[in-house]
């Protein structure tokens, strides 16, 4: 039986690789596939949001410096913290009727 291949935005097949490529102890190839199975089809937003929570300091600091190299944005990672808790809030705000605002 053929395995399904998963499903993974930029942003998750950046982190993917990230982890795959790493020295450090517990991180590599195998525990970056477990890593890709928990991001298997979840959005961009939703990636940022939990590499903002399960990734600790360092990993996001690699990441926001593969992040500056693959665009040439200066991209840190308190800015991808920054980023993530603004996608929460706005999951937390109910729904904006625009009629209701313009009216």
């Amino acid at each position: 039986m053929a395995k399904k291949p998963l499903k993974l935005c930029p942003l998750a097949q950046h982190i993917v690789k990230m982890l795959a490529e790493s020295d450090r102890p517990g991180h590599g190839p195998t525990y970056a596939v477990g890593k890709a199975h928990e991001l298997h089809g979840q959005t961009t937003n939703e990636v940022l949001v939990w590499a903002s929570r399960s990734l600790d300091g360092r990993n996001r600091s690699d990441l926001a410096d593969l992040l500056r190299g693959a665009s040439s944005e200066d991209v840190d990672a308190g800015d991808l913290v920054a980023v993530a808790r603004v996608e929460k809030a706005i999951r937390a705000l109910p729904a904006l009727d625009l009629k209701e605002l313009l009216s």
